[in-house]
């Protein structure tokens, strides 16, 4: 069968650049047509997660894609780095950075990022600044990867104070995702990335989202035309919010739903693994939606919808979910200043009017947050 294409179109008044994104079943163990124009007799440098090993024999997709590009460049060097968010460091970055120099890369070289987020995130950010920019093409691996970071062209690492706080926006030139790739993730990481798949029903289309609620024991069975489905639904409302909005100065933002208190949420337990990203946003997303019903703006019945859908996800909802956490509403404010979205010192939120349709919330009122949160703790 032959892959989904989906072009991702920005327009800007400097550049309009497109990428495709192949969607599809069986794409690494038969991906030279694909990638023959991105790679061919170029260096490649690629950026894995140490989940992936030529040495293992059960990573046959990996191992055929490995053995495909090596006959394709003129040459292909690993460099093999954790998964997980703590590996989003300046550390990291550095080794990333000197053993890729020392392939003696030059600025027709490539990075392939062939992981998770973590690993797109980082592979692309030394893309960004590798020689002030070389090219690179993302290989997500986990469902979050593939409906949500390696479209977009967001890169970066973490600091203490929150999440990618630090990095570059710089877009990749082709996105691979095989939905076999998929049956390599734990249950817990499918979850996880489920959250972005139904943010995007919730932020902008309704019938999306009621797909997904009719449809979610196929989903998690993996039935191959609902991944399908899911997959490209998702890469295509981001590829349309992002088209006139690259760099997140106004409707992109939507696409937070949720993130500013998951990002906050993440970063006090240092990113250690006790809960991550899907399933912070997961709790972001249902104090988004109380959030929204508390101040007038969202119907409650909207909002028990929302909630108890994730609960029969068996998703938390909820901060009172996090009893190992020394979360405060002192400190919860803190990590709120340094979200991105802020402007001129004013914190600014994703909130709902309805399912399916978000909106940029400026100028929010502290004291109605600390009203909240106390609430929720």
């Amino acid at each position: 069968m032959k892959p989904i294409i989906i072009n991702v179109s920005l327009n800007d008044k400097f550049n309009n650049f497109s990428y495709p994104i192949f969607i599809g079943n069986s794409l690494l163990c038969n991906c030279e047509e694909i990638l023959k124009k991105f790679v061919l007799k170029r260096k490649v440098i690629l950026i894995h997660d140490n989940f992936f090993s030529l040495k293992n024999k059960d990573n046959e997709q990996f191992i055929s894609f490995v053995e495909t590009i090596k006959k394709l460049c003129e040459t292909v060097n690993l460099i093999g780095i954790p998964g997980g968010d703590k590996t989003k460091n300046f550390s990291q970055l550095e080794n990333v950075l000197e053993d890729s120099l020392s392939f003696n890369i030059d600025r027709s070289s490539l990075i392939i990022a062939f992981g998770g987020g973590v690993i797109g995130d980082l592979a692309g950010f030394a893309a960004s600044i590798l020689l002030r920019g070389i090219d690179f093409v993302q290989i997500p691996t986990t469902l979050l990867a593939q409906v949500d970071s390696s479209v977009g062209g967001k890169t970066g690492i973490n600091t203490s104070k929150s999440k990618n706080l630090i990095g570059s926006f710089h877009q990749p030139i082709a996105v691979i995702s095989d939905i076999d790739m998929l049956k390599t993730l734990p249950k817990r990481e499918f979850l996880a990335g489920l959250v972005e798949v139904i943010k995007y029903g919730l932020i902008y289309d309704v019938e999306f989202f009621n797909s997904i609620e009719n449809n979610y024991k196929d989903i998690l069975n993996y039935d191959q035309l609902k991944l399908n489905e899911i997959i490209s639904k998702s890469c295509e409302t981001k590829s349309l919010i992002i088209k006139n909005d690259e760099k997140e100065n106004g409707k992109r933002a939507l696409l937070n739903l949720g993130h500013t208190f998951g990002h906050a949420i993440e970063s006090f337990g240092k990113y250690d693994g006790t809960i991550i990203h899907g399933e912070a946003v997961s709790i972001g997303i249902c104090l988004a939606f109380r959030l929204s019903s508390k101040m007038g703006y969202c119907p409650q019945v909207e909002t028990d919808r929302v909630v108890r859908f994730f609960k029969t996800l068996t998703l938390p909802t909820s901060l009172r979910e996090l009893i190992n956490y020394p979360i405060s509403t002192s400190e919860m404010l803190k990590k709120f200043k340094y979200d991105k979205k802020n402007k001129n010192n004013q914190l600014t939120f994703i909130l709902n009017e309805k399912i399916g349709k978000s909106f940029i919330k400026n100028n929010m009122d502290e004291n109605i947050l600390i009203e909240f949160l106390n609430d929720e703790m």
